[in-house]
C-alpha cells in the first residue's frame, strides 16, 4: 500500500502546490496561531533545530501579520511562510514525521526553501520587530 493514502497523496500534493504559489486559507492561518507551541516544540529537535530562532520569527512574523501589527510583509512571503509552518504542524507530510532518522527531513527541507525565497522579508520583520518591541 504505501506510506499514503490517496487522499493522503492529495492533500500533501495540494499543500505543496499552494506552497508554490503562496495560496493560503484563513483555516491555513488559524492551524498556525492554535498550533504555535507544538511547532515551536518540533522545530527544536532534529534537522529542524538549526532553523529553530527562523521557525520563531515566521511564528511571531504570523502572529503580528494575524493582529494586523505588521502589514509591510507581501501576501506571497506570508502565504508561504503559513503555509511551511502548518507543514511542519502536520505529521502527515512528504515524510511522515514518525520515521526515525527521517520523519524531519522534508520539514526542515521545506523551511530551508521557504527560508531562502523570503529571507528579506523575515530580515525585514526582525528589524520591525525590534523596533515595536
Amino acid at each position: 500500500m504505501g506510506l499514503f493514502s490517496k487522499s493522503d497523496k492529495a492533500k500533501v500534493n495540494g499543500k505543496f502546490d499552494s506552497f508554490k504559489r503562496g495560496n493560503f486559507t484563513s483555516e491555513d492561518t488559524a492551524t498556525v496561531l492554535d498550533n504555535t507551541d507544538d511547532i515551536l516544540n518540533k522545530g527544536s529537535n532534529g534537522p529542524l533545530a538549526k532553523f529553530f530562532d527562523d521557525i520563531k520569527t515566521m511564528c511571531a512574523m504570523v502572529k503580528a501579520w494575524a493582529r494586523k501589527d505588521y502589514k509591510e510583509v507581501p501576501v506571497k512571503t506570508i502565504g508561504m511562510v503559513i503555509l511551511v509552518l502548518g507543514y511542519v504542524f502536520f505529521p502527515q507530510d512528504i515524510i511522515p514525521d514518525y520515521i526515525p532518522g527521517l520523519g524531519l527531513v522534508d520539514d526542515a527541507t521545506m523551511v530551508a526553501l521557504c527560508l531562502a525565497a523570503v529571507k528579506s522579508d523575515i530580515e525585514d520583520f526582525k528589524i520591525w520587530a525590534k523596533a515595536h518591541a
